[in-house]
C-alpha cells in the first residue's frame, strides 16, 4: 500500500486555495468594473429600470384584469341567478286588498322582485304585426310605438285618401269590458288634430284623459287641440263650455257637434288634463289619485259601454301607468282584489312599450297601496255639519279624536322624507348660518331662488323658504322662517323678486334678540338694497296690518326720511280703505318725491297676528285667527296688480309650526268654494309634500279640523267675503 506524502498534499491544498482566492479577487474586480461602467452609462441603467417597471406594470395589469374579469363574471352569474329567482316569484294571481299593502311593503325591501316581474312581463308578451303602422310612418310620432293590426282603431275612410282609415291608436280591454279604452299618441300636427276629433266622434267617446303638458322642457309635446271658445276641426265643431283649473290638473266641459243627414247632432265631452306629469318623471301620488277619482265620478254619469280615450305624448308609459292604476281600482271596488301583474300583461299584449321602465312599474304599486291604505274620501258640507253634533258629548268627541289620530298616523307614514341630497343648497357651508334649524331646509327643486342680492354673499340665491301648492295653483304659498338679523335683506328680496303682495306673520314674539324686527311701524327704512316705506298701518285686537311699498334702489342711493300716515281703524274702515286703495296707490307711486331712483316697486300687506304666543301650539282665539284669514283673503282679491295670482308668504318663528294650519285651511276654503266639499287629510298631505315637518304634532292636525268646522259653522258671512265690524282696541 502506497504511503501518502502529507507534505505534498499540504502544498497542493495551499496552491488550490491561492488560485481560488485569486479567482475570487479577479471576479470581484470584474463585477466592480462592470458596476462602474454601468454607473458611467446612465442611459442603459435607465432603460433597464424602465423595462423592469414596464414589465411589472404589465404583470400587475394582467393580474388585475384576470381577477376583475373573474369577479365580473361571477357577479354577472350571480345577478342572472337572482333575476331568474325573481322572475320565478311573480304573483300567480290577484292579491286580496286586506294584504296588498303588506305585500307591497315586503316587496319593496327587495327591488329585484319588481324587476323580476317586469322582466317576466316582457318575456311573455305576445308579438303581433304592425304592418299598417309601418305603412303610415308619417302619422306616427315615435317609430317604436305603433299600434298592432289586430286591435288598432280603424277610422271611416275619406274619399280620395286611401290612408285616411289609419290613426296611431289601440283598443285596450279593462277587467270587465272589452275595448274599454283607446290609447293614442299626442296630437302634433293639424291633420292629426282633424283625425283625433274624427276618432272622438266615431267612437262616441264621452271622456278624454290627457296626461302630458302642452310644453315640456322647451318642446311642444302636444298641440292644444281644443279651442278657447269654439273652432271647427274637419267636419266636427268643438266648443269649450267650462274649464276649472286646479294645482295639478284642469277639467274642461266641451260640446262637440257634427251634421249628419242634414241635422246637427250635439254631444257632451269631459276633458281631463293632468298638467303636472313631466316626460321623465312621476307625478305626486295623491294628486293622480284625486284626478282619477274625478274621472270615475264622470264615468258613473256617462254611457258605460263607450271607450275612454287616454293619451300622453307617445301613447306609451304614462298612459300605461294611468290605466294600470285605474283598472285595478275598478277591480278592487268590484271584487276586493288587485292584480297589477295580470293587467300589465294585458297592456303589453295590446300595445308596444306601454310600460317603459321599472320606476313606472313600482309607482303603480305605490299608488295602489296608498289608495288602499288611506281610503279617505272628501266630506260634503252636509257631512261637515253633521260633525258639529259630535262635539256635544264627550263620547262623540273621543270618537272624533280617534279618527283624527288615525288620519295623522297615515299622514306621517305616507309623507316621504327628504334626503340630504335633495336639500343640497341649504346644507352648503355658506348657507348653514342662514337656517334657524339645519334639519329644516328646503329641497332645491321647490325653493324660491333670489336674484337681486347678487354679490351680497357666496350664495345670494338662497333663503330658507319653500313653495307649497294650493288648491287652485302650483306654488301658491311660500313658507319661511322668521328672518335672522343677517337675513332680513334676503326676506325682502324674497318679497320683491317673487312679487309677493301678501305676507302673513303667525308669531308675535317680543324677544328681539332672537326674532329681530323686519318691519317698522312708520316711515322708511333700508334693508340691504331695498327701501321699505309704510304707506298705512292699522292695529286690531287680533292683528296688525302694514301696507308697505318695497322699492329696489341703486347702490349709491341714500333713502330719504318720510313719515307715513299712522292711524288705527276698525275692520269697517279697513274694508273701505281696501276698496279705495287700489285707485290711490298708483298716484302715491307717481307723486312720490323721494330721493330714491326707483328701479321697480312692490305693494305688500304685512299682516301679523297678535293672539298666538310663541309657546302655544294653537292660538288663544280661534275667532281671531279666522279674522286674520279673512283679512288676508280680502287683500289678495282687492289689492292692485292681481295679487291673488302671486304667492303669499307665511311666516312662523321656525318655518314649521302654525304654517301648515294656515295654508291648509285656505286650501279647504278654496275647495268648498269650488266643489262644496272638503278633504282635510289630503289638504294636510299636500302641505307636507315639500316640507315634511309641517303639521309636526297631532294637536295641529286636530286643530285644523276644529278650525274648519268653526269657520263654516259660525261664519256664514264668508260667502259674501265681508268682514264684520269689531271694536278696535287702540294701542
Amino acid at each position: 500500500m502506497a504511503q501518502v506524502n502529507l507534505v505534498r498534499r499540504h502544498d497542493l491544498l495551499a496552491n488550490c486555495s491561492t488560485h481560488a482566492l485569486s479567482d475570487l479577487t479577479n471576479d470581484t474586480r470584474d463585477r466592480k468594473q462592470r458596476f462602474q461602467h454601468s454607473s458611467s452609462s446612465p442611459s442603459k441603467a435607465k432603460r433597464r429600470r424602465s423595462f423592469l417597471a414596464s414589465f411589472a406594470g404589465l404583470l400587475n395589469g394582467f393580474l388585475l384584469f384576470f381577477t376583475s374579469n373573474r369577479a365580473t363574471n361571477v357577479g354577472h352569474r350571480w345577478g342572472r341567478v337572482q333575476e331568474e329567482k325573481a322572475m320565478g316569484a311573480v304573483p300567480q294571481g290577484p292579491i286580496e286588498m286586506s294584504r296588498f299593502v303588506a305585500f307591497v311593503n315586503e316587496r319593496k325591501k327587495k327591488r329585484m322582485l319588481f324587476k323580476g316581474e317586469i322582466m317576466m312581463l316582457k318575456k311573455v308578451a305576445e308579438s303581433h304585426k304592425s304592418e299598417y303602422g309601418l305603412l303610415n310612418l308619417k302619422k306616427n310620432n315615435y317609430p317604436d310605438i305603433l299600434p298592432y293590426d289586430f286591435n288598432r282603431v280603424i277610422l271611416h275612410p275619406l274619399p280620395h285618401d286611401p290612408s285616411s282609415h289609419y290613426i296611431n291608436a289601440s283598443y285596450i280591454d279593462s277587467f270587465f269590458q272589452p275595448k274599454a279604452f283607446i290609447v293614442t299618441q299626442a296630437v302634433k300636427t293639424k291633420p292629426a288634430c282633424v283625425d283625433f276629433w274624427r276618432m272622438v266622434w266615431e267612437s262616441k267617446c264621452e271622456i278624454v284623459v290627457m296626461l302630458t303638458k302642452v310644453f315640456d322642457f322647451m318642446k311642444v309635446m302636444c298641440l292644444q287641440y281644443w279651442p278657447l271658445t269654439e273652432l271647427q276641426y274637419g267636419d266636427v265643431t268643438v266648443q269649450t263650455v267650462d274649464a276649472k283649473t286646479f294645482a295639478y290638473f284642469t277639467i274642461r266641459q266641451l260640446k262637440i257637434s257634427r251634421v249628419e243627414n242634414g241635422v246637427r247632432v250635439m254631444r257632451h265631452l269631459h276633458h281631463f288634463h293632468f298638467t303636472e306629469w313631466e316626460v321623465n318623471g312621476l307625478p305626486y301620488v295623491s294628486a293622480l289619485l284625486d284626478f282619477r277619482r274625478r274621472i270615475q265620478d264622470a264615468v258613473h254619469e256617462t254611457t258605460r259601454n263607450v271607450p275612454m280615450i287616454v293619451h300622453c305624448s307617445n301613447g306609451g308609459g304614462r298612459s300605461g301607468v294611468f290605466l294600470a292604476i285605474h283598472a285595478n281600482l275598478d277591480l278592487a271596488e268590484e271584487e276586493n282584489v288587485i292584480d297589477v301583474y295580470g293587467y300589465c300583461r294585458t297592456l303589453l299584449n295590446a300595445r308596444q312599450n306601454i310600460l317603459e321602465n321599472l320606476d313606472q312599474y313600482i309607482y303603480i304599486y305605490d299608488a295602489l297601496a296608498e289608495a288602499v291604505q288611506c281610503d279617505i274620501n272628501p266630506l260634503t258640507l252636509d257631512e261637515l255639519r253633521q260633525r258639529t253634533s259630535m262635539y256635544t258629548t264627550k263620547q262623540s268627541r273621543q270618537a272624533l279624536d280617534a279618527i283624527y289620530s288615525q288620519e295623522y298616523k297615515f299622514l306621517t307614514q305616507l309623507t316621504p322624507a327628504l334626503r340630504i341630497g335633495d336639500c343640497a343648497g341649504g346644507h352648503r357651508l355658506e348657507n348653514r348660518g342662514k337656517n334657524r334649524d339645519v334639519m329644516v331646509v328646503p329641497p332645491d327643486n321647490s325653493r324660491p331662488y333670489l336674484n337681486t342680492l347678487h354679490g351680497e354673499s357666496k350664495d345670494y340665491t338662497y333663503i330658507n323658504a319653500v313653495y307649497v301648492d294650493g288648491f287652485k295653483r302650483k306654488n301658491e304659498w311660500i313658507v319661511t322662517e322668521w328672518p335672522k338679523q343677517h337675513t332680513i335683506d334676503s326676506f325682502w328680496a324674497l318679497v320683491f323678486d317673487h312679487n309677493c303682495h301678501t305676507v302673513v306673520n303667525l308669531t308675535n314674539d317680543e324677544n328681539l334678540k332672537v326674532y329681530p324686527r323686519f318691519i317698522h311701524s312708520r316711515g322708511r327704512q333700508a334693508y340691504g338694497p331695498f327701501v321699505v316705506e309704510v304707506l298705512s298701518y292699522q292695529q286690531y285686537p287680533y292683528a296688525t296690518s302694514h301696507i308697505v311699498k318695497v322699492v329696489k334702489k341703486k347702490i349709491f342711493d341714500i333713502p330719504g326720511k318720510k313719515k307715513a300716515k299712522h292711524n288705527e281703524t276698525n275692520e269697517r274702515q279697513l274694508t273701505d280703505q281696501l276698496d279705495s286703495l287700489a285707485s290711490i296707490l298708483s298716484e302715491l307711486m307717481v307723486n312720490n318725491k323721494a330721493s330714491i331712483h326707483e328701479v321697480d316697486a312692490r305693494i305688500c300687506n304685512v299682516i301679523s297676528v297678535r293672539i298666538w304666543p310663541a309657546q302655544h301650539r294653537v292660538p288663544l282665539s280661534t275667532s281671531g285667527l279666522i279674522d286674520v284669514i279673512k283679512m288676508a283673503r280680502l287683500w289678495r282679491k282687492r289689492a292692485p296688480d292681481r295679487p291673488d295670482t302671486k304667492p303669499t308668504v307665511v311666516i312662523s318663528h321656525n318655518g314649521v309650526s302654525r304654517c301648515g294650519i294656515f295654508v291648509a285651511i285656505n286650501i279647504l276654503i278654496d275647495q268648498i268654494d269650488i266643489e262644496q266639499r272638503v278633504d282635510v287629510f289630503h289638504a294636510a298631505k299636500i302641505v307636507r309634500l315639500n316640507r315634511p315637518q309641517l303639521f309636526d304634532h297631532r294637536e295641529e292636525y286636530k286643530y285644523l279640523n276644529d278650525l274648519l268646522i268653526h269657520y263654516y259653522m259660525t261664519s256664514p258671512e264668508y260667502h259674501t267675503e265681508k268682514l264684520e265690524p269689531v271694536v278696535s282696541n287702540h294701542a
